[in-house]
């Protein structure tokens, strides 16, 4: 049978028609995630029908619907912990009985980091490894673990989700999350303007002139020698690399996926992670293999077939 798919993000909403661990049909919908979720609900379940008259299948002719949020999950409950400035409703949604009532479907629920990290274990980067995390760069930094082949949530369900807010500067910059010197503080996107302000030079740059301020410009104005611009790569990439080796510390992982829009920049971010690990990760039994995502933009769809799948296997 086939399972449908949604990973709700900040800017789009990513939908897909799964089967047999292949993603048969996409659709992108904007998010409009400064409004509330409910709003959103009517839209995805139009393009979910969409998605199904292209597939020739109805709705009752799927295993059910899994659902990414950028937030922490309760993944027993199907909801939504925290809204983190995303669909502030969210928590108060009712997302079982949207799924049951409208579509005719169990639903199954989980943060993106660890339905992309799912993905990747059963479809990409992941494969043949039982113990693995990722970290995902894009507007913010989300981490996922899976240990001995068993997807790490914990009793509160932010296992192995919050890695990014490890402190790393006990003297830096203080997070929404309000810790002090976290990873996603010190080289989290929506910082970049406070760091660029901080960083010696930086209106004599060329990234002043810069209207937007993003990890592609940084990349970018590094690679023709922009010394200011050199800097902020340097340091962010060495905040991520510090990340690494705090998850081979804390979770005895023996991969670790980079994945996220940043990543565009792979070849700049994985030879300097890499070096990294290799200096400062005690791994005396074994070497750790650092891998960029096989297809991010789809791993956390494909991901909720396997998702869908555990629920039905848990009722």
């Amino acid at each position: 049978m086939s399972t449908l798919a949604c990973d709700v993000g900040g800017t789009t909403i990513k939908l897909g028609f799964v089967q047999d661990g292949e993603l048969v049909a996409t659709r992108s919908i904007p998010a409009h995630s400064q409004g509330p979720l409910a709003d959103a609900l009517p839209r995805i379940r139009e393009a979910l029908g969409e998605l199904c008259d292209e597939a020739g299948v109805e709705f009752a002719g799927c295993r059910g619907i899994g659902m990414g949020f950028p937030a922490l999950v309760n993944h027993d409950a199907g909801r939504v912990i925290d809204h983190y400035g995303k669909f502030t409703d969210a928590p108060d949604v009712d997302l079982n009985g949207w799924a049951r009532d409208v579509l005719g479907l169990p639903l199954a629920a989980e943060n993106d980091a660890r339905l992309a990290l799912i993905g990747e274990w059963r479809h990409g980067a992941g494969q043949s490894c039982d113990n693995l995390a990722i970290v995902t760069l894009g507007t913010g930094i989300g981490t996922a673990v899976i240990t001995e082949g068993h997807v790490l949530r914990g009793p509160n369900y932010q296992a192995g989700n919050l890695c990014s807010h490890l402190t790393i500067n006990p003297n830096g910059r203080r997070c929404s999350c309000g810790n002090i010197g976290c990873v996603e503080a010190e080289s989290g996107s929506q910082y970049l303007g406070a760091i660029a302000g901080e960083t010696p030079g930086f209106s004599e740059s060329t990234l002043a002139g810069v209207s937007r301020l993003d990890y592609q410009q940084i990349f970018e104005h590094a690679k023709v020698g922009d010394r200011v611009a050199q800097r902020m790569r340097d340091h962010a990439v060495g905040c991520w690399a510090v990340l690494c080796v705090n998850l081979i510390h804390a979770f005895d992982v023996q991969r670790i996926i980079l994945g996220g829009g940043i990543m565009a920049s792979a070849e700049d971010i994985l030879p300097a992670v890499r070096r990294h690990v290799e200096q400062h990760a005690h791994t005396p039994h074994h070497e750790v293999d650092i891998a960029e995502a096989d297809r991010p933009e789809h791993m956390a769809l494909l991901g909720c077939e396997w998702l869908v799948q555990e629920k039905l296997n848990q009722a």
